[in-house]
């Protein structure tokens, strides 16, 4: 599913339950899609695992799942979940590398590590959790994921990634048309134009006349040229003449 619509869908399914503001956060890592949106205390993670790569590519399942940077609650509730997840707990502990083990750093109720018996990735995982308290900070979550084999060995990356409210382009260089690459080509490699014919004054051809083989063609003699010399033929032949009856 495109990942824009996936906001979409998910920022209304949320905005249906609540009239409060929503946002929505989306970050590909190692061909894994996370979409994140908030409505109101309300955080609805959708992970798209399928198409998996990287260090990630031999993970088989999801153990924990964690967050912070979500303010301070007092108190969570699982609405959905994927199935499998029934006898997942919630803690308020670090995600790290031995699942929820880790300490809240003297900031209970800021962080959230739900865990249990791993469930097999694929896409279209969504998690939903609504956060009681009056400090919640419904902005872009911080997010860590526990992948692992099919013995429950953790494989490659925690993730550890804020879910940005947008994804981020690159802008075109200043000056430079969108959408409109250049093609450079060595100069070695352009074959030379044909030569076409130029024009030039004293010739009565015009450059580009499809008759025009020369640009520069020899003289024609004029007519009056032609006659003076079939006449000085002519009289030289008389004189011959002459000579041999003498």
């Amino acid at each position: 599913m495109n990942k824009t619509i996936k906001k979409f869908l998910l920022g209304s399914l949320l905005g249906a339950a609540s009239i409060t503001s929503a946002q929505a956060g989306l970050l590909t890592y190692q061909g894994v899609t996370f979409t994140s949106a908030w409505s109101g205390n309300v955080l609805t993670l959708e992970i798209d695992a399928a198409g998996r790569s990287g260090d990630w590519t031999r993970a088989t399942g999801l153990a924990a799942l964690g967050f912070n940077g979500i303010g301070n609650y007092t108190g969570v509730s699982v609405s959905t979940a994927p199935g499998g997840t029934s006898a997942w707990k919630t803690s308020s502990s670090e995600l790290n590398a031995s699942g929820c083990s880790g300490g809240t750093n003297g900031q209970a109720g800021s962080r959230l590590c739900f865990s249990g018996q791993q469930i097999a990735l694929a896409d279209n995982m969504v998690f939903s959790f609504t956060f009681s308290g009056s400090d919640i900070q419904a902005v872009d979550p911080h997010v860590k994921v526990e992948f692992v084999s099919s013995k429950g060995k953790k494989v490659g990356s925690l993730l550890s990634q804020t879910l940005p409210a947008s994804p981020k382009t690159s802008a075109p260089a200043a000056g430079a048309a969108a959408n409109s690459p250049v093609l450079e080509i060595p100069a070695e490699d352009i074959l030379p134009s044909a030569a076409l014919p130029t024009a030039d004054a004293s010739s009565p051809l015009e450059a580009g006349d499809p008759t025009a083989i020369d640009a520069n063609p020899a003289a024609v003699p004029e007519p009056q040229s032609i006659t003076l010399l079939l006449g000085g033929l002519g009289l030289m032949g008389l004189i011959v003449g002459r000579k041999r009856r003498a």
